[in-house]
């Protein structure tokens, strides 16, 4: 499990780069506090606006923290995309429960903490838009072909085929 995610990469910085031609005011959350003034520059040079509040989005405290920054410095958010991902790609066998544990807690509860925090500023003024992104990956009930969604191995392992934009075959055994 290595990597990257949130406003910091993938499709996190591709939206915060889109938003940012259109002039957008942003709030960047992720982890890597570096990574995170560097999408902010990006930002700036494309016409918007960032404010940096590096978090861990598994950590609710974290997360609530950054919103009110970022609350206090742009005012209350009009729309909030929760984006954070992370992914380990390896035999199951190889896999430690830690490593499951952190996968656990940024890909499901990020989006909780996300929601929340997203919630507690719309709620009031009965308005704003929440998205949640979401990879292929987390849904092993999309269908990748589109008829079937897994197959057995041994060991009562699953092989999941996930849908993405190109087919990818992840293997969870051998």
């Amino acid at each position: 499990m290595h990597g990257r995610c949130g406003a910091s990469a993938g499709v996190g910085r591709a939206l915060a780069h889109r938003f940012a031609r259109a002039g957008a005011r942003l709030g960047l959350i992720a982890r890597d506090a570096e990574a995170l003034r560097e999408v902010a520059s990006e930002i700036e040079s494309l016409g918007g606006t960032a404010i940096v509040a590096p978090a861990d989005v598994a950590d609710a405290d974290q997360v609530f923290g950054a919103a009110d920054l970022i609350r206090e410095r742009l005012g209350p958010a009009d729309i909030w995309i929760n984006d954070a991902m992370a992914t380990v790609f390896a035999p199951v066998c190889r896999i430690t429960p830690e490593e499951f544990r952190r996968v656990t807690d940024v890909t499901y509860l990020g989006t909780v903490h996300g929601t929340m925090a997203a919630l507690r500023q719309m709620r009031p003024r009965n308005r704003g838009a929440l998205i949640q992104v979401g990879s292929a990956l987390a849904y092993p009930e999309l269908p990748s072909n589109p008829l079937t969604a897994a197959q057995s191995t041994r060991f009562g392992v699953l092989r999941i085929r996930y849908a993405a934009s190109s087919f990818t075959r992840i293997a969870a055994s051998r």
